[in-house]
């Protein structure tokens, strides 16, 4: 008997299951060593910092990497209970699965809080991160669910796409950020196909003033979560400054605010927004005007995107 896409998620999830202290141990990051992919991180774009700054700058920004992905998860884990709460136990496969995606969400929130504290404990003060994490979780579940799902989703691709593509291969980083982030995508591969099953799902039971709520809402979680990463770029040039020392002058600080904006937003939006099975599940779902919609509300907030969507063309 053919097993379900839910069934098959939950077979790879238990294979590849593993536990905070399995992922975290003793280790220790490499001061030495860069702890965030160059495409990942507004470094580069920082030419008045001297190589080692540029160094400890990746250090700052994986910091905030992290804590945004915990910060993230705080969301979506209720939300995936939610799904599972409304499925029928006997459909043992999908309530398992979706039961199992909410638990390895919470672990992921425990497992980066713990990092963080470990980060702290390094660097040798706690970094400034987003705080108000309630507040920020009621904003974002007040939108409808199907738009809370795309975003999910959009989360979820980025994720597999910035392992595969920024640190899978890059040796120069520091050896315990590449194996954090290993793990988490190792179980995050399972997130992403459910959350794009639970989305169509989602939309097929959808009347079409419904689906246009829930692209307006959609439009606002991007606002929402671009406010997230500006609170964090100026955030992180405070931090900048505690872990180096370095004073800044007026002009420097607002170009490091600027590329670290613009860093994240590359990293924690445009990278999902382009991932191919993004573009192919928002097609799926979104009728032409509502995509022309998004799609405009997108490249209005978002100026490098074009430039992004050329280049996956390419």
């Amino acid at each position: 008997m053919a097993r379900n896409p839910y069934e098959k998620c939950l077979e790879r999830a238990h294979r590849v299951n593993w536990r905070i202290d399995e992922v975290l141990g003793d280790r220790r990051f490499d001061p030495d060593r860069d702890w965030l992919p160059p495409a990942l991180s507004g470094a580069a774009a920082m030419p008045f910092l001297r190589p080692c700054e540029q160094r400890m700058m990746t250090h700052v920004e994986m910091a905030s990497y992290a804590h945004l992905f915990g910060y993230a998860e705080e969301f979506v884990a209720p939300m995936v209970l939610e799904l599972a709460a409304e499925t029928n136990v006997w459909e043992r496969g999908t309530f398992e699965a979706l039961t199992n995606f909410a638990a390895e969400e919470v672990k992921h929130m425990a497992m980066f809080r713990q990092l963080r504290g470990r980060i702290d404990e390094q660097m040798g003060f706690p970094l400034e991160q987003l705080g108000d994490v309630e507040a920020s979780v009621a904003q974002v579940r007040s939108k409808h669910r199907a738009s809370v799902l795309l975003l999910t989703a959009c989360i979820e691709w980025f994720t597999q796409r910035h392992y595969r593509e920024c640190f899978h291969d890059d040796e120069r980083l520091d050896p315990f950020t590449r194996h954090v982030f290993k793990c988490h995508w190792l179980e995050e591969s399972q997130h992403a196909q459910l959350d794009t099953l639970e989305t169509r799902r989602a939309f097929v039971r959808m009347n079409e003033e419904e689906r246009d709520r829930a692209f307006d809402d959609l439009i606002d979680l991007v606002d929402i979560v671009d406010g997230w990463l500006q609170e964090q770029a100026r955030a992180d040039t405070r931090n900048f400054t505690r872990y180096t020392g370095r004073e800044l002058g007026d002009a420097e600080r607002e170009a490091m605010r600027t590329a670290l904006l613009e860093a994240k937003r590359h990293t924690f939006l445009i990278t999902g927004v382009t991932h191919p099975r993004f573009l192919e599940l928002f097609a799926d779902v979104a009728g032409e005007a509502q995509q022309a919609r998004v799609n405009e509300a997108l490249l209005a907030r978002l100026p490098s995107l074009a430039e992004a969507e050329r280049a996956e063309a390419a």
